[in-house]
């Protein structure tokens, strides 16, 4: 499948044709086609964890396609040329182009608004610089819907490495006055495969939840008043009904929730009145025609890849 990873479709209706029939006959509903893209590969790609890796995407792909609701396509895309280690700035560098170019992909076939899978939100700056159609991360997400719910957050992530790219992410959205001062990212300390998370819901009631409370419970200390999760596995919250620290009133974000209702209201905004990604200055980008000539070598079966 080359570079581009693969593209993987899942319809709330009978097809996108059916569902852009039923937009033009009621203004009550409209067709989002979402894609989502993981920057690991496929199940029966994956080198390391073989298909069972598939429990943990098709997890997150759910969480996504509830919350997007009735006339949502969507679409998930894999990167079968994953370095798979999100810890390391440098691995995430390989990781990235395929990232980019199923984003790339995604757009050429139609989609709406694209939403990255994973915590540490790769490549999504560049995406909303290559890209003309949204592009959202699960974590900043979660972090501008937090913005409005209460005075300061904090993030709450898998593991120590993880936590330092998020809070890097925190100071290039510029949502770091929006966060707690001390340690506005935090560490559950899980880390650990995330199947059994997916296969098991007693393991996310029994172990999951109160290593997250630990964590979350500490921030609150310290003066948030929302927490945000900062890792796409945080998906198994929402699909346990966990939306609020127990013992407290503090409101928790889930990312990949937060990141599939605002992808919802992008490719609404995109669809009905043109609204996109600014191009003046930040993520201006380039003509497609110079893209297409220059990345040309990195889209062959033997190019640099």
């Amino acid at each position: 499948m080359g570079v581009r990873g693969s593209i993987v479709r899942h319809h709330a209706a009978a097809g996108k044709t059916a569902l852009r029939t039923v937009h033009e006959e009621s203004d009550d509903i409209v067709s989002i086609a979402i894609h989502l893209q993981f920057m690991s590969p496929e199940g029966s790609h994956d080198r390391i964890f073989g298909t069972a890796k598939s429990v943990v995407h098709n997890g997150i792909a759910q969480v996504v396609r509830d919350a997007a609701g009735a006339g949502a396509e969507v679409s998930v895309g894999y990167n079968n040329r994953s370095s798979y280690i999100t810890t390391r700035q440098f691995m995430t560098a390989y990781n990235n182009i395929g990232l980019l170019e199923g984003l790339f992909a995604a757009q050429e076939v139609g989609a709406d608004v694209a939403l990255i899978g994973c915590g540490n939100d790769p490549a999504l700056l560049m995406a909303r610089e290559a890209l003309d159609i949204p592009v959202l991360g699960i974590t900043e997400s979660a972090m501008l819907l937090a913005c409005s719910l209460g005075k300061r957050f904090a993030a709450v992530g898998v593991e120590r490495d993880c936590a330092d790219i998020v809070e890097a992410n925190l100071e290039a959205y510029g949502l770091a006055d929006k966060a707690i001062r001390r340690n506005p990212v935090r560490t559950a300390d899980l880390e650990e495969s995330l199947i059994p998370w997916f296969e098991d819901p007693e393991r996310v009631r029994t172990h999951v939840i109160p290593r997250f409370e630990e964590a979350a419970l500490g921030a609150i200390e310290d003066g948030a008043e929302v927490i945000v999760t900062s890792c796409a596995g945080f998906a198994v919250l929402t699909r346990a009904g966990y939306h609020k620290v127990g013992g407290t009133a503090v409101p928790v974000i889930e990312g990949v929730l937060a990141g599939a209702h605002l992808a919802r209201v992008f490719g609404t905004l995109r669809q009905l009145h043109g609204i996109s990604t600014s191009k003046q200055r930040t993520f201006k980008g380039l003509p497609p025609e110079l893209i297409a000539h220059f990345l040309a070598p990195f889209r062959t079966t033997n190019g640099a890849t």
